[in-house]
């Protein structure tokens, strides 16, 4: 079981990373070359720029920040099911509730711009007054959509950052500076909106040089190092080697020899004569052999005892009855 469980971790590691680094890629650079409104308010420069540009820019942005956003749904969601097999299930939930929602938000009114733009350019040449109308409904209801969006990614980001600290997902540094970024985002967010609830203008914070280098292009940053931890704490796993095993045999058969296992012979060591014992050194016993630097003992040499001579039975004790001579008295030291 804690295999599997291993390979589910790096499963997650592996999608999420590279998930993670996709996304912050396209986002970054779709953020740097979408053009910066003055006033949003605006509708009718806001249309005039956007026909200036014939449209064809504005659709491949467009259609490169969708696919941006739904790899970074996938990254933020594959992240938090790391976080639930860690054990944070509560900032897991609210990891992939955010994020699903946020980049739902964002596809859905950055797709019906697809085709609206080009209909607008076309339209603006025609009846100028009659476009800008109909823009301005489209464009102040994507404002609104957006900004539910942008909020619930930084929430996304926030309860990322904490969780995979508390959880050795990432650095701490890393951590909590996304946490950070999130943080100060969402409060731009809010206080901004909450001042434009007195005037009822519009506002996107994004269009602003300071919220858009100094908060949007450091997340995407933070995404990115983000991939990068995962991505190598993916590839530096043990890596577990695989033994592949002979095909059985069948029952009493037995395995082929080869030629390196044929068994090795060996001289067999022939017999060597004890030298004969030198002339005037059998000062042993008879039938002693005498050898050169072995100690022998002195004496007569005791026999094997299979060779012994069988013992002799003690005398047998007559016993006595009553037809035996009577024994003779002894003799008397003192008569009397």
């Amino acid at each position: 079981m804690a295999d599997v469980m291993e390979e589910r971790i790096h499963s997650i590691q592996r999608t999420s990373g590279f998930a993670f680094v996709i996304a912050a890629v396209t986002l970054g650079t779709t953020m740097l070359v979408h053009p910066t409104f003055t006033d949003v308010n605006n509708t009718g420069n806001v249309l005039q720029a956007i026909t200036a540009a014939k449209g064809e820019a504005w659709m491949q942005v467009h259609a490169i920040m969708m696919a941006g956003f739904a790899i970074a749904a996938m990254a933020f969601c594959a992240l938090a099911f790391l976080l639930h097999i860690r054990g944070s299930s509560g900032s897991a939930a609210i990891v992939s509730t955010c994020a699903l929602l946020g980049a739902g938000v964002w596809i859905t009114f950055l797709s019906a711009e697809l085709y609206a733009y080009k209909f607008f350019t076309n339209w603006f040449g025609v009846d100028a007054g009659g476009a800008t109308m109909l823009f301005s409904t489209v464009w102040f209801w994507k404002l609104g959509a957006l900004y539910a969006g942008a909020l619930l990614f930084f929430g996304a980001v926030i309860f990322s950052g904490i969780a995979g600290v508390k959880r050795n997902v990432m650095p701490v540094w890393l951590g909590w500076s996304g946490s950070l970024i999130g943080i100060i985002g969402a409060l731009v967010y809010v206080m901004d909106f909450w001042g434009s609830t007195a005037t009822g203008r519009a506002s996107q914070p994004m269009q602003w040089p300071m919220m858009r280098y100094g908060v949007g292009l450091p997340l995407q940053l933070w995404m990115l190092g983000v991939g990068v931890v995962l991505l190598m704490d993916y590839f530096s796993r043990p890596m577990a080697m695989k033994v592949t095993h002979a095909p059985a045999r069948p029952a009493g058969e037995r395995p082929a020899r080869r030629a390196s296992d044929a068994p090795v012979s060996h001289p067999t060591p022939q017999a060597v004569p004890p030298p004969a014992a030198p002339q005037g050194a059998s000062g042993g016993a008879s039938g002693q052999t005498y050898t050169p630097g072995v100690p022998h003992p002195t004496g007569a040499r005791i026999p094997h005892p299979a060779l012994a001579p069988e013992p002799e039975e003690p005398p047998q004790q007559q016993r006595s009855t009553g037809t035996d001579p009577a024994r003779p008295k002894p003799p008397q030291i003192f008569p009397g």
